[in-house]
């Protein structure tokens, strides 16, 4: 490889390892914060020589791939499948752009098979972003799931071809590429199925295996099978027709009767995905009912093991629970006399996530424990759901949480400021404007003041990859993703009674005052009795991420100052004129200006304390 590639994979790693929760060890809290601050200022700077490799080695290169040898070509290849392979995931984004280039090479080359191959790793790149976008609705990322699944279904498109095509390996990807473009989500199961239905038939023709007898034919079909069972659906709306459950009972039979015998003879438990599935799927072939099902779901969750942190440990510890809470959530009537077990549950997760022994960031941990913010089940026990979301953005996501403790500081000051001015500034929301007490008014816009800030970028949860985990600027779709974070906010917060105050907050918080700008679209200002708390949030968010070391692409972070002429700047298109107008008091600016000093350095020492306690409980 080139010395460039060479250099930004080494980043990467680097990038990975300072990203990651820090220990404290011996560190006092405030030598803890240093190192948290330090380590972020790090990652920044590898974030901005990552963009100086990628400006100076690959993208003239791809600018002028036409002109690029055969040994170019061959380095950009095993540089890429450096960053992605199908298992390693170091930099999925940078694949994509990388295959993209290669695809209109191989278009303007006419190369059949090349286009073909390109056309496959596109798509598995997408399907590899698309897969991460954890709880958004179908409407929100169907574009871009069209745009993974079109890879797929034009590389397929050469079956019709397979006669001329002479070497197996195109062979393989044809094929590979019509299984996959059952991958992502669908509107209703049965089109999955039909897709799954024809691929198997394809596979076990003799005339396609003739052709390539070379090819994995068994482990092909055994593929297919596997993902004919994951077509079954969960959701009470989407309901499957006698025909799409007959097809995926057959699969189900070949897939995991094979896994219970094999279990058997062992003298072990079948592995807990396979078990669940396989009840699922008898429960709706109507082999028994909801109760039954949910007695046979309970079995296997008590036997999950609390000390197994292989995957299909995760699997019965966190995602198990996450589907049982579906179900629940589903049927309502079946919650109350279930209510204390699920906070055992619950609870046991917690317990099970804080132990981990491994990067909480790697695998599917996290993966699973965002599967279960969707799927949570609020009770008045011991794990409210705005707890949960603050101790995975602490365990998984520790920079969106310090942003949004610091700003949770400065929109508690700035609102405090105002309250000063105009007690019934906020009264457009209805639990405020029913506060008769001047005092109490007072302390309840604080607390919601607080909330906000704290729940503002909690959709961050559902795209974390991007914000947390992409050690260089984004690329234009990346943006585009990244922008859903606003939208999946709303999601979680919206349907749970502690929380659903603030989502808001988490949906408008990037628009701007004017309408002129800013998303997403679904945020109306004035039809949101809590715009006034928006608008806060907005600005308080904005001067955060503007003189925070945080920023990766900018030439460097503003001076509160600056930050504050600048928005000043903004005023009326931006921000609201009755906040900027109270920030050109420098006393008013000097007070948010230490409430943001003091949230960061609040959510430092809470890190720092939780930190201790995870040493302590793997100690």
């Amino acid at each position: 490889m080139q010395p460039y590639q060479e250099e930004y994979l080494i980043n990467l790693r680097q990038f990975s390892a300072l990203s990651q929760r820090e220990r404290p060890g011996e560190l006092t809290c405030g030598e803890y914060a240093a190192r948290i601050m330090d380590n972020r200022a790090r990652t920044i700077r590898l974030g901005r020589r990552n963009m100086e490799l990628l400006r100076t080695g690959l993208f003239p290169v791809l600018d002028d791939l036409v002109a690029a040898s055969q040994e170019e070509l061959r380095e950009l290849e095993e540089f890429s499948f450096q960053l992605y392979d199908g298992r390693t995931e170091l930099d999925v984004g940078l694949f994509c752009q990388i295959h993209q280039a290669l695809l209109s090479l191989a278009r303007q080359k006419r190369d059949r098979s090349a286009m073909i191959r390109e056309l496959y790793w596109l798509g598995m790149g997408r399907n590899s972003l698309v897969s991460k976008l954890v709880g958004l609705e179908m409407s929100d990322i169907e574009e871009y799931i069209a745009r993974m699944r079109l890879c797929f279904t034009e590389a397929a498109a050469y079956l019709k071809y397979y006669h001329e095509v002479e070497d197996t390996e195109t062979r393989g990807y044809i094929l590979r590429a019509r299984a996959n473009m059952a991958l992502g989500q669908f509107h209703a199961p049965g089109e999955k199925v039909a897709l799954l239905k024809k691929t198997l038939n394809i596979l076990q023709d003799k005339y396609y295996q003739e052709k390539a007898p070379s090819l994995p034919w068994e482990r092909f079909i055994y593929l297919t099978h596997q993902n004919m069972t994951s077509s079954i659906s969960h959701s009470r709306e989407k309901v499957m027709t006698p025909d799409d459950m007959a097809d995926i009972m057959e699969s189900a039979y070949i897939v995991y009767q094979q896994r219970f015998d094999e279990a058997e003879m062992q003298g072990k438990q079948p592995p807990a995905k396979s078990a669940f599935a396989y009840y699922a799927i008898e429960y709706f072939c109507g082999l028994y009912d909801l109760e039954t099902f949910l007695t046979k779901m309970e079995g296997l969750l008590d036997i999950a093991d609390p000390t197994d942190y292989s995957w299909d440990g995760i699997y019965g510890m966190i995602s198990l629970p996450a589907f049982y809470s579906q179900y629940l959530e589903q049927y309502p009537e079946k919650i109350p006399p279930r209510v204390e077990y699920v906070e055992h549950l619950y609870r046991r997760m917690l317990s099970y996530a804080d132990s981990y022994p491994g990067d909480p960031g790697e695998g599917n941990l996290f993966l699973y424990l965002r599967q279960l913010s969707i799927t949570f089940i609020e009770t008045d026990g011991d794990v409210p759901y705005g707890e949960f979301l603050q101790r995975l953005l602490l365990r998984f996501a520790p920079e969106v949480y310090r942003h949004s403790r610091t700003v949770a500081e400065g929109v508690r000051s700035l609102c405090s400021v105002i309250m000063e001015d105009d007690p019934s500034f906020f009264d457009d929301v209805d639990f405020i404007r029913d506060i008769c007490d001047q005092a109490e008014k007072r302390r309840a816009v604080l607390d919601y003041a607080m909330g906000c800030g704290l729940f503002h970028d909690v959709g961050k949860i559902s795209v974390i990859e991007l914000f947390s985990r992409t050690p260089r600027q984004w690329f234009e779709e990346e943006y585009e993703m990244a922008r859903l974070h606003t939208l999946a906010g709303r999601i979680l917060l919206e349907p749970r009674s502690s929380t659903s105050r603030y989502a808001p907050a988490a949906l408008g918080h990037h628009t701007w005052y004017d309408g002129s700008r800013g998303y997403p679209s679904a945020y109306r200002r004035l039809d949101c009795a809590a715009r006034q708390m928006v608008d806060v949030v907005g600005l308080i968010d904005w001067l955060e991420t503007r003189t925070s070391s945080s920023r990766m692409y900018s030439d460097g972070p503003k001076s509160f100052e600056e930050a504050v002429e600048a928005a000043a700047q903004l005023e009326g298109r931006r921000f609201s004129p009755l906040l900027t107008a109270r920030l050109r008091d420098h006393g008013v600016a000097e007070q948010v200006k230490d409430a943001l000093k003091r949230g960061q350095q609040d959510a430092c020492r809470r890190m720092y304390e939780d930190a201790l306690q995870t040493m302590g409980r793997e100690g």
